[in-house]
């Protein structure tokens, strides 16, 4: 069954929600006299996320388990979870503590005040510098997994920082040659450890900025170069071999069937993510909205410098678009949106796709070995990107301008589509766009 993926057990909401009882009466009799309890209250709670087999499992306020402690967070009328990632109930009263702080504004201020006197005495910590820059990346609204990224990134400083000899604390200690230090303690891919450079420099700048660095350490060591992987769209046979997949995602055995609600839904995906070029992210989450009556989609709305933004669009073929139309909703499905429950996370949607798309590439495989598998046996690269290189090869394959694909794309630059230019895919006619699959 395909499933959507959940922000947090809707038991774990209404248990809290029920051990809360009194501070939703409170706001109602507040309400009834005109305040606004609801965006006033703030709730930060420990809980439990026992495991199956724990005995203790009814319980969520048990703290002596080894089960994985949680954080119930209610602020602004609205609540969430977050995992506190400790076993230990003592580290998460901590964590609960110090987001308790952070949302008090006497205890901002107060941080503020001292964070600007410790500045003029270059006395910032790196801890005070990390939460704040944190604070910023927020305000400014941006995307939930790029505040992860630098979250990840400045608590691995800050761990570093503090298992030095003596420890590293204050700002103005990051000099280039300690800094380097922890740098050349990296590991992974190129590309891993060009983008945690890239957010070093960042979070530098920004220190700078608020006049606690006279310099940024980071730029002035030199950066890895990316590892650029090579575009590999999928071919025209090798994606009607998909499609036909979908036929078979619900089936036992060798029974073809396509008309049940999976694998309408599964069909429908793939071919949106064919046909429109969006990331496997973007059209997980698409909203109804953005398909239009005359089959455009809208994608997302373009920034011009000195002109006011304008939306970019494409087209459709009717088929794919009224088969986007006509998609049968999940159990969890918002009617607003095609796929997307409204409440879940764009990266756990991503996983709960590209674990359906793994099924529909082994079945593929099984029914046409030599599209999936190479001379030696060996499994040929099939990802869920590769539809979105597929759409930018076919369009210039069609005689589509660069730029233009570059636009439709999305891409910040020219360059980066041009490495879609030379990927033709083995045994791909040049010629223009069929639909194909359907």
């Amino acid at each position: 069954m395909l499933h959507c993926a959940e922000n947090s057990p809707r038991k774990e909401r209404s248990m809290i929600q029920a051990e809360n009882k009194n501070h939703s009466q409170d706001a109602i009799k507040a309400g009834a006299i005109g305040l606004r309890a609801d965006s006033s209250v703030v709730t930060v709670k420990v809980y439990t996320r026992h495991k199956r087999s724990c005995p203790k499992r009814e319980q969520q306020s048990w703290a002596r388990c080894n089960c994985m402690k949680w954080l119930y967070v209610y602020r602004n009328g609205r609540d969430r979870f977050i995992s506190a990632k400790t076993r230990s109930w003592e580290k998460a009263e901590q964590k609960a503590r110090e987001m308790r702080d952070s949302f008090d504004p006497a205890k901002q201020l107060q941080r503020q005040l001292e964070a600007k006197l410790n500045a003029r005495n270059g006395l910032v910590e790196i801890a005070v510098a990390v939460q704040q820059f944190l604070q910023e990346v927020e305000r400014l609204n941006r995307e939930e997994a790029t505040y992860g990224k630098y979250q990840l990134t400045l608590s691995r400083l800050l761990t570093w920082c503090a298992a030095q000899q003596p420890a590293v604390i204050l700002l103005y200690q990051l000099d280039v040659s300690t800094l380097r230090s922890w740098i050349l303690s990296w590991r992974g891919a190129p590309t891993t450890r060009h983008n945690q450079h890239q957010r070093l420099r960042t979070f530098f700048r920004f220190c700078m900025d608020q006049g606690w660095a006279s310099e940024n350490p980071a730029k002035k060591i030199r950066n890895v170069t990316p590892h650029q992987e090579a575009t590999l769209p999928f071919s025209r046979q090798q994606y009607d071999a998909l499609i036909e997949a979908t036929h078979y995602y619900d089936s036992r055995g060798k029974e073809r069937n396509g008309n049940t609600k999976n694998s309408r839904r599964v069909r429908a995906y793939l071919e949106l993510l064919r046909w429109s070029g969006l990331r496997a992210g973007d059209a997980a989450c698409l909203p109804k909205s953005s398909l239009r009556d005359d089959d455009s989609l809208f994608v997302y709305q373009a920034k011009v410098r000195t002109k006011a933004s304008a939306p970019v669009c494409v087209l459709l073929p009717h088929k794919v678009a009224e088969k986007l139309r006509s998609v049968p909703p999940a159990g969890c499905t918002d009617p607003n949106y095609f796929f997307w429950s409204g409440s879940s996370k764009r990266k756990s949607e991503v996983s709960n796709w590209q674990r359906i798309f793994a099924k529909v590439v082994s079945k593929a495989a099984e029914i046409y070995p030599r599209l999936f598998v190479d001379a030696i046996g060996r499994p040929k690269p099939a990802h869920l990107h590769m539809l979105r290189d597929t759409f930018a090869v076919e369009y210039l394959l069609a005689g589509m301008p660069l730029d233009e694909v570059s636009r439709l794309l999305g891409h910040s630059s020219v360059t980066i589509t041009q490495r879609q230019k030379t990927a033709t895919p083995h045994g791909q006619p040049e010629g223009g766009l069929g639909e194909h699959g359907s």
